[in-house]
Protein backbone atom coordinates (compact mmCIF):
# COMPACT_ATOMS: atom_id res chain seq x y z
CA UNK A 1 0.00 0.00 0.00
CA UNK A 2 1.11 3.09 -1.32
CA UNK A 3 1.31 6.27 1.57
CA UNK A 4 -0.62 9.25 -0.10
CA UNK A 5 0.99 11.50 2.50
CA UNK A 6 4.28 10.70 1.91
CA UNK A 7 3.77 11.11 -1.66
CA UNK A 8 2.50 14.34 -1.28
CA UNK A 9 5.55 15.57 1.02
CA UNK A 10 7.89 14.03 -1.74
CA UNK A 11 6.12 15.93 -4.57
CA UNK A 12 6.39 19.02 -2.49
CA UNK A 13 9.48 18.53 -1.74
CA UNK A 14 10.45 17.64 -5.41
CA UNK A 15 8.95 20.50 -6.89
CA UNK A 16 10.55 22.82 -4.43
CA UNK A 17 14.13 21.77 -5.54
CA UNK A 18 13.51 22.29 -9.00
CA UNK A 19 11.46 25.63 -8.67
CA UNK A 20 14.55 27.78 -8.74
CA UNK A 21 14.01 30.23 -11.51
CA UNK A 22 16.46 31.80 -13.89
CA UNK A 23 18.39 34.77 -12.40
CA UNK A 24 16.03 37.65 -14.00
CA UNK A 25 13.37 36.21 -13.07
CA UNK A 26 11.94 38.37 -10.30
CA UNK A 27 8.52 37.02 -10.40
CA UNK A 28 9.67 33.65 -10.97
CA UNK A 29 12.06 34.03 -7.34
CA UNK A 30 9.02 35.47 -5.96
CA UNK A 31 6.69 32.93 -6.42
CA UNK A 32 9.19 30.16 -5.61
CA UNK A 33 9.96 31.68 -2.70
CA UNK A 34 6.00 32.60 -1.62
CA UNK A 35 5.61 28.63 -2.47
CA UNK A 36 8.34 27.65 0.21
CA UNK A 37 7.15 30.28 2.49
CA UNK A 38 4.08 28.51 2.74
CA UNK A 39 5.16 24.97 2.80
CA UNK A 40 6.55 26.17 6.47
CA UNK A 41 3.52 28.13 7.68
CA UNK A 42 4.41 31.44 7.20
CA UNK A 43 2.18 33.58 5.45
CA UNK A 44 3.18 35.16 2.48
CA UNK A 45 -0.31 36.38 1.34
CA UNK A 46 -1.34 34.68 -2.54
CA UNK A 47 1.62 32.69 -4.53
CA UNK A 48 1.28 35.74 -7.24
CA UNK A 49 4.76 36.47 -8.29
CA UNK A 50 4.09 40.00 -6.91
CA UNK A 51 6.49 41.38 -3.95
CA UNK A 52 3.19 42.54 -1.60
CA UNK A 53 3.96 43.74 2.37
CA UNK A 54 2.69 39.92 3.06
CA UNK A 55 5.47 38.72 1.09
CA UNK A 56 8.23 40.75 2.56
CA UNK A 57 6.96 40.21 6.32
CA UNK A 58 7.37 36.38 5.76
CA UNK A 59 10.82 36.64 4.43
CA UNK A 60 11.94 38.73 7.04
CA UNK A 61 10.50 36.73 9.39
CA UNK A 62 11.99 33.51 7.66
CA UNK A 63 15.32 35.61 7.95
CA UNK A 64 14.90 36.60 11.73
CA UNK A 65 14.44 32.96 12.78
CA UNK A 66 17.00 31.42 10.73
CA UNK A 67 19.52 34.09 11.83
CA UNK A 68 20.26 35.55 8.28
CA UNK A 69 20.50 39.22 7.39
CA UNK A 70 16.82 40.83 8.23
CA UNK A 71 16.00 42.61 4.71
CA UNK A 72 13.34 41.02 3.24
CA UNK A 73 15.23 40.52 -0.15
CA UNK A 74 15.88 37.18 -2.72
CA UNK A 75 18.58 36.34 -4.03
CA UNK A 76 20.20 32.71 -4.78
CA UNK A 77 21.33 32.26 -1.31
CA UNK A 78 17.77 33.15 0.33
CA UNK A 79 16.38 30.47 -2.22
CA UNK A 80 18.56 27.82 -1.67
CA UNK A 81 18.13 27.97 2.34
CA UNK A 82 14.31 28.60 1.38
CA UNK A 83 13.93 25.81 -0.61
CA UNK A 84 16.34 23.21 2.37
CA UNK A 85 14.37 24.25 4.45
CA UNK A 86 10.89 23.71 3.15
CA UNK A 87 11.96 20.30 1.76
CA UNK A 88 12.61 19.10 5.44
CA UNK A 89 9.37 21.06 6.93
CA UNK A 90 7.70 18.94 4.29
CA UNK A 91 8.76 15.64 5.17
CA UNK A 92 8.78 15.86 8.86
CA UNK A 93 5.68 17.58 10.83
CA UNK A 94 7.24 17.42 13.92
CA UNK A 95 10.14 19.16 12.75
CA UNK A 96 7.94 22.08 11.86
CA UNK A 97 6.39 21.87 15.19
CA UNK A 98 9.57 22.01 17.45
CA UNK A 99 10.75 24.68 14.70
CA UNK A 100 7.94 26.97 15.76
CA UNK A 101 8.46 25.34 19.62
CA UNK A 102 5.17 24.07 19.79
CA UNK A 103 6.37 20.05 19.56
CA UNK A 104 6.29 19.13 23.78
CA UNK A 105 2.60 20.95 23.96
CA UNK A 106 1.22 18.71 20.40
CA UNK A 107 3.01 15.62 22.19
CA UNK A 108 1.60 16.22 25.45
CA UNK A 109 -2.13 16.61 24.14
CA UNK A 110 -1.15 13.78 22.15
CA UNK A 111 -0.44 11.98 25.29
CA UNK A 112 -3.64 12.68 27.09
CA UNK A 113 -5.81 11.74 24.48
CA UNK A 114 -4.29 8.42 23.89
CA UNK A 115 -4.24 7.97 27.49
CA UNK A 116 -8.29 8.98 27.42
CA UNK A 117 -8.75 6.38 24.91
CA UNK A 118 -7.63 3.45 26.39
CA UNK A 119 -4.04 3.87 24.80
CA UNK A 120 -0.63 3.79 26.21
CA UNK A 121 1.80 7.01 25.81
CA UNK A 122 3.76 6.37 28.41
CA UNK A 123 3.91 9.77 30.88
CA UNK A 124 2.31 12.79 29.42
CA UNK A 125 5.64 14.81 29.77
CA UNK A 126 5.56 15.79 26.01
CA UNK A 127 8.67 13.29 25.45
CA UNK A 128 8.13 11.81 22.00
CA UNK A 129 9.32 8.03 22.90
CA UNK A 130 8.84 4.85 22.48
CA UNK A 131 5.37 4.22 24.00
CA UNK A 132 4.52 7.33 22.53
CA UNK A 133 5.36 6.26 19.62
CA UNK A 134 3.62 2.62 19.81
CA UNK A 135 0.49 4.75 20.89
CA UNK A 136 0.32 6.46 18.25
CA UNK A 137 0.35 4.06 15.54
CA UNK A 138 -2.06 1.75 17.42
CA UNK A 139 -4.19 4.38 17.73
CA UNK A 140 -3.83 5.16 13.67
CA UNK A 141 -3.93 1.81 13.03
CA UNK A 142 -7.45 1.16 14.82
CA UNK A 143 -8.73 4.78 13.48
CA UNK A 144 -7.81 3.05 10.03
CA UNK A 145 -5.59 6.23 9.17
CA UNK A 146 -2.01 6.09 7.58
CA UNK A 147 0.46 4.76 10.41
CA UNK A 148 3.31 6.96 10.61
CA UNK A 149 3.87 7.04 14.34
CA UNK A 150 4.43 11.09 13.58
CA UNK A 151 3.21 13.78 15.94
CA UNK A 152 1.22 16.58 13.38
CA UNK A 153 -2.03 18.67 13.82
CA UNK A 154 -4.06 16.45 12.12
CA UNK A 155 -3.02 13.90 14.29
CA UNK A 156 -4.11 15.74 17.64
CA UNK A 157 -7.32 16.45 15.57
CA UNK A 158 -8.37 12.49 14.78
CA UNK A 159 -7.67 12.18 18.59
CA UNK A 160 -9.97 14.77 19.07
CA UNK A 161 -12.29 13.58 16.97
CA UNK A 162 -12.44 10.28 18.37
CA UNK A 163 -12.85 11.58 22.09
CA UNK A 164 -15.76 13.34 20.47
CA UNK A 165 -14.16 17.03 21.00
Amino acid sequence: MVDCKLLSCLAVVLALLVAVPAKGDDSGRITAAQQALKVMGYDPGPVDGAMGENTRRALEAFQEEFGLAVDGSIDDALLKRLHAEAALDAASPERRLARKGLLRSYTRAVQDGLHDLGFDPGPVDGVVGPLTRKAVRAFQAEAEIDVSGIISPQLLQAINHARGL
